[in-house]
């Protein structure tokens, strides 16, 4: 027998071979093992999880590259408990489309609701039960009744008051116990409505063309590194900048592999882009207002968390309004001037403002709507607004 094979031998894992596989359609899964074989006890705190139906996996990393940093450090915990690890990595085959991506994740969004309110609606019959039994057995003790000391009821009536505290805390414990699965199961049911919000939708698509732009920068511009000085440049380096100290800033040449991974995100991004454009174009369909700089004018009104404030700038992503400190005690209700918040204007010199991007904007009144209204009137008013600008649908 061979060094290795001795030394493989006398490890628990007796040279166990372990596979580490990556796909953007299944995501980064651990293969190879069973239970009881040390392996979870490995990867438990190096990224990875554990479920009944997909084994060991990194969680969040379907549809997308793989982490490279995660796999690596669980391939060396795992090298150095004795296994052996093969680490297979396909970041250019398209996984699911992000339709049929969101599709699954709103089908378990629903599946979550009904779990959760299935559980709230357990602790709640319990805990309702227990307290409504508690208070038959109490019922022949009459309110406030004290404890006779020395008479031959103490010892009863003092059990009998130390079992209804235990049991009323018991109680209130499963009531909590279920309006926290209440909770969970209404942010479940609201999953869907959030993620299709057009203010939230608007500001994914901002984010998702700005990780394009980036992705194409670098497939143009190549990737740049800082080579420190006596460090031999790679093949192909293109030198941008030397420094005093020696080191170098180094454009790199792009291989294959890389160029592939991320011409497949821009292909992602891509597919993703187009659903929540389309999902946008559904709600402007519906009525939904799409706010822009087109929609609003200096003296303009923007309504902002339940608020009127008026426009001191238009801008091409957003609109200028006074500081939002300034509305602290300001006269008028829901309505914030610009003339009421210079007034509270005590440093000098120009008044401080803050900018409303337009997907946070909720609603636009104009001056001459708010002329003569009282308080009560306005808020009716900003109301009504906001279910216009909703598509006809209630303010959240």
């Amino acid at each position: 027998m061979t060094t290795d094979q001795t030394a493989a031998a006398a490890s628990p894992a007796g040279g166990k071979t372990i596979r580490i596989v990556h796909t953007r359609a299944e995501g980064t899964r651990l293969l190879g093992t069973v239970r009881g074989d040390g392996v979870w006890e490995v990867v438990r705190t190096r990224g990875f999880r554990s479920s009944r139906t997909v084994g060991l996996y990194v969680p969040h990393s379907r549809d997308k590259a793989a982490k490279s940093w995660v796999i690596e450090n669980a391939a060396a915990g795992l090298r150095e408990a004795g296994f052996t690890v093969e680490i297979e990595i396909d970041n250019v085959t398209q996984g699911r489309s992000f339709a049929d991506a969101e599709a699954d994740r709103n089908f378990w969004a629903e599946e979550r609701a009904y779990r959760y309110s299935e559980r709230a609606e357990r602790n709640a019959a319990a805990g309702s039960a227990r307290w409504e039994r508690t208070r038959d057995r109490m019922s022949h003790v009459p309110p406030g009744q004290p404890i006779l000391v020395g008479h031959h009821s103490e010892r009863g009536h003092r059990r009998l008051l130390d079992w209804a505290d235990t049991q009323d805390r018991k109680a209130i414990e499963e009531l909590k116990t279920g309006e926290h699965w209440a909770g969970r199961a209404a942010a479940a049911e609201r999953y869907q409505q959030h993620r299709e919000d057009p203010g939230t939708t608007r500001r994914r698509i901002e984010r998702l063309e700005a990780d394009r732009r980036r992705i194409e920068r670098w497939l143009q511009d190549k990737p740049t590194k800082e080579i420190e000085a006596g460090q031999e440049l790679p093949d192909g380096a293109e030198v941008v900048q030397t420094y005093d100290d020696g080191s170098r800033w180094c454009r790199l040449p792009l291989d294959e592999q890389t160029k592939a991974r991320w011409e497949a995100d821009v292909a992602a991004i891509d597919d993703e882009l187009g659903y929540w454009r389309a999902v946008l174009a559904k709600a402007e369909a519906r009525g939904v207002k799409l706010w822009s700089k087109a929609d609003f004018a200096k003296g303009d009104f923007v309504i902002y968390y339940g608020d009127a404030v008026e426009v001191v700038r238009v801008n091409a992503k957003s609109v200028t309004i006074p500081w939002s400190h300034y509305w602290v005690a300001t006269p008028g209700g829901p309505v914030r001037t610009v003339a009421q918040c210079q007034e509270r204007h005590r440093s000098g010199g120009r008044m401080y403002t803050d900018t409303v991007p337009y997907d946070k904007v909720r609603g636009k009144v104009t001056a001459a709507e708010l002329a003569g209204l009282d308080p009560a009137q306005v808020k009716k008013l900003i109301a009504e607004k906001i279910r216009e600008a909703r598509g006809g649908q209630p303010a959240a």
